[in-house]
């Protein structure tokens, strides 16, 4: 999948910007503040209708403007079918249309545009909590197996119930009343999981062999005891469960675990190793998800230089070249890396919000 063409209308400073991009390699520079990080973001609303950074759409929207809007031309990479994408979004609604038709579902956009960003906090993918690795997960398997989707919509609406439940202190039968459904979509959830996780490693364990040159050791946690099936679970926990007031184990508590050497890659590895590590499971991702559907996707970089020395720099932008997808890397020096001449690439330069392209 290529964006062919991107509007922005009333993101943060960019108040008005029209570009065709390259199919490959697009590469945008200026100083800070001034608007390259937010051609990104503006890409990454249409994929999943949300900003990168932050939850206040309010924030990402121009001063005292009403609403943003972000228009592209997407063509795809398999049957060369060209899709219009539009996405409108203010205070108070949202709204999506594909082809000129009012979708609500955000998931169709994000099936269309699969969309993955490396940024100057890409290693708190690593710092922060598992709901963040999670995501991780789910991205892949969302874009790889199809009936995920629905099964994990499904688990996460009867846990609400039966939390409710609980909270509510209700007798054992009304609570595990919702067991069974639980029971069924978790083993949808665990077992997507698992199967996307055992193909995703081997890729994964080459990009870092290629990026750091040393291996990690990733393992899929599924919420619970493995030694234990999840109705076994369900039932030693009730107790506990009841006293919290919550469903306390289930694929909503799954994790990955990195680690080197047998030490958690979060208190062994340095800032700029952690990055490179994630720059690897991002790769690792969007490369799997070409082998297993043939779907290309779209690579955000974010200041390319942060955190990382000229070597690694540089090998980083040939691995996300050879990865295929469509890049788009920004940098606040024009020459902050080098790149093949048989590429193809366009250059923009990006000041006070008014983007050009810049004739190599």
């Amino acid at each position: 999948m290529y964006l062919t063409q991107l509007d922005i209308h009333q993101v943060r400073n960019l108040y008005e910007v029209k570009i065709k991009p390259s199919k490959r390699c697009n590469y945008i520079f200026g100083a800070n503040a001034s608007g390259k990080t937010s051609v990104l973001e503006a890409i990454y609303l249409l994929s999943v209708a949300r900003s990168f950074r932050t939850t206040h759409i309010k924030h990402v929207i121009s001063h005292n403007k009403p609403y943003l809007q972000v228009f592209a031309r997407i063509e795809n990479n398999i049957n060369n079918e060209n899709t219009a994408l539009g996405l409108e979004r203010s205070a108070q609604k949202t709204r999506i249309r594909i082809n000129g038709s009012d979708i609500k579902q955000v998931s169709e956009l994000s099936s269309l545009l699969p969309v993955q960003i490396i940024n100057p906090d890409v290693h708190k993918l690593l710092e922060q909590g598992p709901k963040y690795r999670r995501q991780f997960i789910d991205w892949g398997v969302f874009h790889v197996e199809h009936d995920f989707l629905q099964a994990w919509q499904q688990y996460y609406r009867v846990l609400k119930q039966r939390n409710a439940a609980l909270r509510k202190k209700q007798v054992k039968k009304s609570i595990t009343l919702w067991d069974e459904q639980l029971i069924q979509y978790a083993k949808i959830i665990t077992l997507s999981r698992e199967n996307y996780i055992a193909g995703f490693i081997s890729v994964f364990n080459n990009y870092v062999e290629k990026l750091m040159g040393l291996s990690v050791k990733i393992e899929y946690q599924r919420g619970w005891n493995s030694e234990l099936s999840f109705t076994e679970t369900l039932k030693h926990s009730f107790e506990k469960d009841i006293f919290r007031g919550f469903t306390s184990l289930g694929p909503h508590r799954a994790d990955l675990e990195i680690s080197h050497e047998g030490i958690p890659v979060q208190n062994s590895f340095s800032r700029g190793q952690q990055k490179l590590l994630v720059c690897a499971m991002r790769l690792a991702q969007i490369s799997h998800l070409k082998v297993e559907t043939n779907q290309q996707s779209i690579l955000l970089v974010d200041d390319l230089a942060a955190e990382l020395d000229i070597q690694h720099r540089q090998r980083l932008i040939e691995l996300l070249i050879d990865t295929q997808a469509q890049l788009f890397v920004t940098a606040t020096e024009q020459n902050s890396f080098v790149l093949p001449h048989e590429i193809e690439s366009k250059m923009f330069h990006v000041e006070h919000g008014v983007l050009k392209e810049v004739v190599q």
